[in-house]
């Protein structure tokens, strides 16, 4: 668990960040969100001390991180930045061993975990171990630069805009990815990002920025049925708002059970703002919902989609 509490930063006599308080429960993932300038990336840095707070304290599973040595510090926390920040001139094995290797690991137990986390991220380590970061394309090099802020099993991962200068396959590849290794992990990650539905498909709860202080925190859920008026509530949107409500659930989450097909077959991970989709293009009101192994669990009206996305 990581606790904020009445977290400052001034630069000068400008006030960057203002009395922040939040809390991010073990395993969950919580996006700040905002314009440009509004304190997130700040914010971030001040929890693995990369800018020193003002005031206010900051509690890592309860212990005060202004009792830990910086450099330890950071050594616990992953931190995953947008253009990854990968050794030129090293290997992406080396690269992904940089902090084991900084914590003494062996030898025996830096390989394993690189093979682990090169594996994990489905880049075959006999293929990829061994090149170097321009021989990858800008997608494998973000997942390289995942993987090396996980290397040391860190206690929380920090994400500032990690896949914001990737093209919007890619971005929803790796978005994908990370959710499924978070799953796998059960690692909490606070991440920043501009990009509301970013933030909507990754996150457990959102914490709407502006002017250094937080407008809003709820879970995705609730910030889209009750924005709090002016810049939250502008932020959501208007007539965009029942799709979002759509992309913060499953087919799992809605579908009634069956047994026998009943039309065109969706995963039960399928998002409802993708189902619907589905359905519009295929002209039908009707879907299976099929599970991992292709399994018939159930099906979803379009009648029932509709009423998902109706506002409150």
């Amino acid at each position: 668990m990581i606790e904020v509490k009445h977290l400052s930063k001034h630069f000068g006599t400008q006030l960057a960040v203002k009395d922040l308080s939040f809390r991010v429960d073990n395993g969950q993932i919580c996006a700040l969100i905002g314009t440009s300038g509004c304190g997130k990336s700040t914010t971030l840095r001040m929890l693995n001390r990369l800018i020193e707070p003002s005031a206010g304290e900051i509690f890592i599973q309860g212990k005060n991180v202004t009792a830990i040595p910086a450099e330890q510090l950071r050594r616990r926390i992953g931190y995953a930045i947008q253009g990854v920040g990968l050794f030129p001139h090293q290997t992406i094995a080396r690269n992904i061993a940089t902090v084991p290797r900084l914590l003494g690991w062996t030898r025996a137990d830096t390989d394993a975990r690189v093979n682990e986390l090169l594996s994990l991220f489905r880049l075959d380590p006999a293929t990829f171990a061994g090149k170097y970061p321009h021989q990858l394309s800008g997608g494998e090099q973000q997942r390289v630069g995942v993987a090396r802020a996980l290397a040391a099993r860190p206690e929380l991962l920090l994400m500032d805009e990690p896949f914001g200068a990737l093209d919007p396959l890619t971005r929803t590849h790796l978005q994908d990815e990370l959710l499924r290794i978070q799953k796998l992990l059960g690692i909490t990650i606070i991440m920043v990002t501009h990009d509301l539905e970013e933030a909507i498909k990754m996150a457990d709860i959102i914490a709407v920025m502006d002017k250094g202080e937080i407008l809003q925190i709820d879970s995705p859920q609730a910030l889209l049925r009750y924005p709090r008026p002016g810049f939250v509530q502008n932020l959501v949107g208007g007539q965009d708002r029942s799709l979002h409500l759509l992309a913060t659930q499953t087919l799992a989450d809605i579908m009634t059970p069956v047994t026998r097909p009943s039309g065109p077959a969706m995963a039960t991970s399928t998002s409802l703002r993708d189902a619907m989709a589905g359905l519009i293009w295929q002209g039908t009101e009707r879907l299976t919902v099929v599970d991992e192994n292709g399994l018939v669990v159930g099906e979803v009206t379009l009648e029932n989609l509709l009423k998902q996305g109706a506002r409150p």
